[in-house]
């Protein structure tokens, strides 16, 4: 495991690693000459770092109840992005990471993983070469699935009502537009073992509620697309977002205990409940794979 120095982390309590550590959790993304560096991600980072030492170095000047002036520059206290980014990878640098995994994954869906010929968690993180072949990465983009773009273009009618926007549509299905239903998700974090194709991928949030639309789509919630994302092969995608297997990946939901606690207080507290109790709901909510009933063997 690698070490980081005190003198050079990227935040001492909110992101407690090096840049050059960092780094490594974001997948490449490929563009027309090939596979290259997500590295454009530091910057928002870096943005929310700066205010907040800008704040911490004139903290006699802000006065506490001014929220509107501080917000800003206290945003990282706040923000999901850092909050998941730290937790994952204290998790992922520990020197029993493995068994680290183990006990956070076993509490969120028990002894043995919801997945077809797996038989332990263990067997989830292990590889012949558990350095090289056990992957983090955050805000990894993954694609829209194709099903549920020519979906779309059949039934907008049934999901938008909106005048500009059936317009906008209507252009789009005729060529007179960019083919593009729905952009990638962005997924706030995911582990894969390229060498068995296992993967988790992990929606985090802190304060914030579930989306529960997208631009063409004024039913589609955060969680079903997420899902319905998780459920899509990414062959096409830079190693090792490639070799994650659909049939053997997971969703999780991280959020603050008092929310767990309390589901109500926000919709994903609904909506996850009910995906868990009754599966139905779910294949509702992700119609382009209502009738693919091998899709859903791991969310039953």
């Amino acid at each position: 495991m690698e070490n980081n120095n005190p003198e050079e982390l990227m935040q001492e309590k909110y992101l407690p690693f090096t840049k050059e550590i960092f780094l490594k959790h974001f997948a490449q993304v490929k563009d027309d000459k090939g596979c290259n560096s997500g590295e454009k991600h530091l910057k928002y980072y870096n943005t929310s770092i700066k205010e907040y030492k800008k704040y911490l170095e004139n903290i006699s000047s802000y006065k506490e109840k001014d929220l509107k002036k501080i917000r800003s520059l206290r945003q990282i206290e706040k923000d999901e992005r850092f909050w998941i980014a730290s937790s994952m990878m204290t998790l992922f640098y520990n020197t029993n990471r493995i068994q680290e995994f183990t006990n956070l994954f076993t509490k969120a869906y028990g002894d043995k993983p919801p997945v077809e010929n797996i038989n332990s968690w263990e067997d989830c993180f292990s590889s012949s070469k558990p350095n090289e072949n056990l992957h983090l990465f955050f805000e990894a983009n993954l694609p829209s699935p194709s099903s549920y773009k020519e979906w779309l273009k059949k039934h907008i009618k049934e999901r938008h009502f909106i005048p500009y926007i059936l317009d906008c549509a209507e252009n789009k299905k005729n060529g007179k537009g960019r083919d593009i239903w729905e952009g990638p998700t962005n997924v706030d974090a995911i582990l894969i073992n390229s060498e068995n194709g296992f993967s988790i991928i992990i929606e985090a949030k802190v304060l914030s509620d579930i989306s529960i639309d997208v631009t063409y789509d004024s039913m589609r919630n955060q969680l079903a697309r997420n899902i319905d994302v998780m459920l899509e092969s990414n062959g096409n995608l830079c190693y090792p977002l490639n070799k994650r297997d659909p049939l053997k990946t997971l969703f999780l939901l991280i959020t603050p205990k008092i929310f767990k606690d309390n589901p109500t207080s926000r919709l994903y507290g609904y909506k996850f409940n009910e995906y868990k109790s009754n599966p139905t709901a779910l294949q509702n909510d992700i119609s382009n794979r209502s009738k693919k009933e091998d899709e859903w063997k791991q969310i039953r």
